[in-house]
């Protein structure tokens, strides 16, 4: 794949016409507001869109193909009229399969803990420093960039996500004051929020997730295209890995974001296998990824 060889020589070579990191379609869903113009929304959705991928957000040469496949869903729950929203959000992200026209989901993320709460004044600049806290907006918004860039680095080489996983843990520093929610530990009675999945990435007990993220997609999906039976292999053996992470019992949500993205793809990557192989991933499956074991029991019905 394209990409793969460009991770190689990115370090050597600066010359060239690049672009940013990200090509993420923000959209802004307020049809449950009646009492405020459209035009206000609109812009928003402008805005957030121009600050996602105009930002340069690493030191890599990004070619213009090359940009990440993201997408960032607002629903505006309520509006003062003036300059305060509270949304819910969803961030979802791809990364193209090698010699195919398949995408595959790596990020697929629905924040729980409460709505995202911050202030947009129209027309003004979105700011970010990733030294200071600036506003909620940009922050939110910025932590999930780097989330996104760290996932797919992630897939391509083993921990490859490490320095994006450590700006969001910064992000999350200067935002202990922030009078927003989802910044701090003990919010929520569940570590779902900011401060935890954060936590987690840049904890050395959960490496074995994140090895398997290396592992499912490089030497897995983009194997699968040329060798269908060695890259489904060693998918099995990456799910194996998951049953690790489960025994910890540490931080059950990061194989929760993992199966959000991954489980209708699992399915269909085991539809044409045969039966042991089935039953080896499905006994581990119906453990780690109880909410969808309905799902997995769908495989191999039609052999």
């Amino acid at each position: 794949m394209k990409r793969v060889v460009f991770f190689l020589l990115v370090v050597f070579f600066t010359n060239g016409v690049f672009s940013q990191e990200l090509n993420c379609r923000v959209s802004v869903n307020y049809s449950e507001i009646t009492n405020a113009s459209t035009l206000i929304f609109q812009s928003l959705q402008q805005d957030l869109t121009d600050f996602m991928n105009d930002t340069k957000w690493t030191d890599y040469a990004f070619d213009y193909d090359e940009r990440i496949e993201c997408s960032i869903m607002l629903n505006v729950r309520e509006f003062n009229g003036i300059d305060r929203y509270s949304t819910t959000l969803q961030v979802t992200s791809s990364r193209p399969i090698y010699n195919s026209s398949y995408n595959s989901t790596v990020l697929n993320l629905k924040e729980k803990d409460g709505l995202f709460s911050f202030q947009y004044i129209e027309n003004e600049p979105l700011i970010f420093n990733e030294n200071s806290f600036n506003s909620n907006v940009t922050s939110v918004l910025a932590y999930y960039a780097y989330l996104i860039i760290g996932m797919d680095f992630d897939t391509y080489s083993e921990y490859g996500g490490t320095e994006f996983f450590q700006k969001m843990q910064k992000i999350v520093s200067n935002a202990q004051s922030a009078p927003e929610g989802g910044w701090r530990a003990f919010e929520t009675s569940e570590q779902t929020n900011r401060y935890y999945v954060s936590e987690a990435l840049n904890n050395s007990n959960y490496k074995p997730l994140r090895s398997v993220m290396y592992n499912y997609h490089r030497l897995g999906l983009d194997v699968m295209t040329d060798n269908v039976v060695d890259g489904r292999g060693v998918i099995s053996d990456a799910i194996k890995k998951l049953l690790i992470v489960y025994k910890k019992k540490r931080d059950l949500h990061l194989l929760t974001m993992f199966f959000d993205a991954k489980v209708d793809e699992i399915v269909n990557i085991y539809s044409e296998a045969n039966d042991s192989e089935i039953q080896e991933v499905y006994d581990i499956l119906k453990v780690v990824d109880v909410a969808n074991a309905s799902k997995y029991e769908e495989i191999g019905k039609e052999k």
